[in-house]
């Protein structure tokens, strides 16, 4: 059981993209109501141990960028607990069942659109695994030959990298003008300060360089919240968004953008080209459309919250 004198929460009084403090509340319930507890519950498999009684579901919105947030987000005991007990070690063998051929054709295209980009040897090409999760795109970028390493918050997807061959390095202390490329997958919605995380990874690039942010779109599971007004009345893919302690920042594409610009970044729309000159999968008609689709509704109608941002040269 938890210390009970750890501090549990702390509060965001500003907006942790671009530090404004112009915030208004857009929604909040009781971390003890019933919705949000069956889903803690049911989510983490019976291994929270905590006691949120006390504690709100705070949904705020920045007036400057228009991110919303959660305002009071984990301390950072229970952060480490999240990560390395909330989340186990055996989530590594769910993602190993659960992945078939197309998740890892998706990484695959995602590398060689790297490669393509750049136009360099693969050996040629530093890049960093921001937030590697479970090393998926590390692995597959060491595979094609990238000179790759990793960043990460748990100490078990540390050890799991490192057994892996990945080296790890400190994201409080990375070099300037080193990377071609990060990668972040779902990472940025999980920031206490993405903001200012950004802005560390921008000065990371190379003029030139390129990162990608992919993270969930939020304007949907924001909106079916405000209009139920009750977390219950939310499915598991409706909350996925919006979280509690782990979705934090609940970004759209526009408060991505305004993200990018605030570190200097500017988004970058690859040709379709280079898009499908990355892609497999063609000969079989189900995933030929995802490769057909995917490419246009992200980059040719910008709306989603996938982008490449590039450092100006």
């Amino acid at each position: 059981m938890p210390d009970s004198s750890d501090p549990v929460l702390v509060r965001r009084d500003h907006c942790p993209g671009c530090r404004h403090t112009a915030t208004r509340t857009l929604y909040r319930e009781p971390l003890d109501s019933p919705g949000i507890t069956r889903y803690m519950r049911e989510h983490y498999e019976h291994r929270v141990e905590r006691d949120f009684a006390g504690y709100d579901y705070e949904l705020a919105e920045c007036a400057h960028c228009g991110l919303a947030f959660q305002a009071q987000v984990p301390a950072p005991a229970l952060l480490a607990e999240i990560y390395d007990r909330w989340l186990p070690a055996t989530e590594r063998e769910a993602v190993a069942a659960r992945w078939g051929l197309d998740d890892y054709r998706y990484l695959a295209e995602q590398v060689e659109f790297m490669l393509d980009h750049f136009h360099v040897r693969p050996s040629a090409i530093k890049a960093l695994d921001f937030g590697f999760g479970w090393a998926e795109w590390a692995k597959m970028a060491g595979a094609y030959g990238v000179d790759v390493c990793g960043a990460e918050l748990s100490q078990a997807r540390i050890a799991y990298a490192k057994s892996c061959g990945i080296p790890v390095v400190d994201s409080a202390t990375l070099p300037h003008d080193e990377f071609h490329f990060i990668n972040t997958e779902q990472v940025f919605e999980h920031l206490l300060e993405p903001g200012d995380m950004l802005g560390q990874l921008a000065a990371a690039l190379r003029p030139g360089g390129l990162v990608k942010i992919s993270v969930p779109n939020a304007a949907r599971s924001i909106g079916k919240l405000l209009r139920s007004k009750d977390f219950g009345a939310l499915s598991e893919g409706d909350i996925m968004a919006i979280a509690p302690f782990e979705h934090i920042n609940n970004f759209t594409y526009d408060s991505l953008c305004a993200l990018g610009r605030e570190a200097g970044l500017v988004p970058l729309r690859p040709s379709l080209r280079k898009l499908y000159n990355a892609s497999s999968g063609w000969m079989e008609p189900k995933s030929a459309l995802k490769t057909l689709a995917r490419p246009v509704y992200r980059h040719l109608y910008p709306k989603s919250t996938f982008v490449y941002f590039a450092r100006p040269a």
